[in-house]
């Protein structure tokens, strides 16, 4: 089982959040294959840091959703199934058409946080900032799911947003879709806030549609 519970960990240090982006573009470059090992020791013949920043580095992209560690393994790059993907999108696909059913009951503080997200998704966007692209997009989503008012809906979500985020963010850097993306998270957002159920639905599945289809695509799972 991956190891991506909570929310990810904070890198406390400007050198480990300095390594963390390194790898991470590394990862979503293809530099650093799907399974490939990132040990502690190949982290130190890198960058020639602390093992405490090491340590901090890699817990930062477990949180993330870009390695897992499992038992008795040191850290690697997290690699998806087929089965797997479709499984975590299936599961996003409920949450979230759920809330877009449950939208037209929202409250105003909901559909602030909404707005304030998409504001801040689409500036991280036009960033090329890979880890607050990741971040801002996984908390639009989460407002998204807030508008049914329901929290464990939400950390629900929270979760299979980081259990995406690697395809997300490769899909993101190997499509010259930026723009597009942006269009259809605001005609999202849209359709959430005016309270519109059917094409909140609607919206939601073509959109999760899409990224299933580009995920398997791009990262060519293995069939299992």
């Amino acid at each position: 089982m991956s190891d991506t519970k909570g929310e990810a960990a904070g890198a406390s240090t400007p050198a480990a959040e300095n390594i963390a982006e390194e790898i991470r573009r590394a990862i979503v470059s293809g530099e650093l294959a799907a399974g490939a090992p990132v040990t502690e020791k190949w982290v130190a013949g890198q960058y020639s840091v602390s093992r405490t920043t090491i340590r901090e580095v890699l817990n930062y992209l477990i949180g993330e959703g870009y390695l897992v560690r499992r038992p008795y393994h040191s850290a690697q790059v997290r690699s998806f199934t087929e089965k797997e993907v479709r499984d975590i999108m299936e599961a996003r696909e409920l949450v979230e058409v759920h809330a877009g059913i449950r939208s037209i009951a929202a409250g105003k503080a909901s559909k602030e946080r909404l707005r304030e997200a998409l504001a801040s998704y689409l500036e991280a966007m036009d960033s090329g900032d890979i880890a607050e692209s990741s971040r801002r997009h996984r908390e639009l989503h989460v407002a998204l799911v807030g508008m049914s008012g329901n929290e464990r809906l939400m950390k629900q979500e929270e979760q299979l947003m980081i259990d995406s985020s690697l395809f997300v963010a490769v899909i993101d850097s190997r499509r010259d879709d930026i723009e597009k993306m942006k269009r259809v998270h605001t005609q999202l957002v849209e359709a959430f806030l005016e309270g519109d159920q059917e094409l909140s639905v609607q919206l939601v599945r073509q959109h999760l549609g899409m990224v299933e289809k580009a995920a398997i695509e791009e990262l060519e799972p293995s069939p299992r």
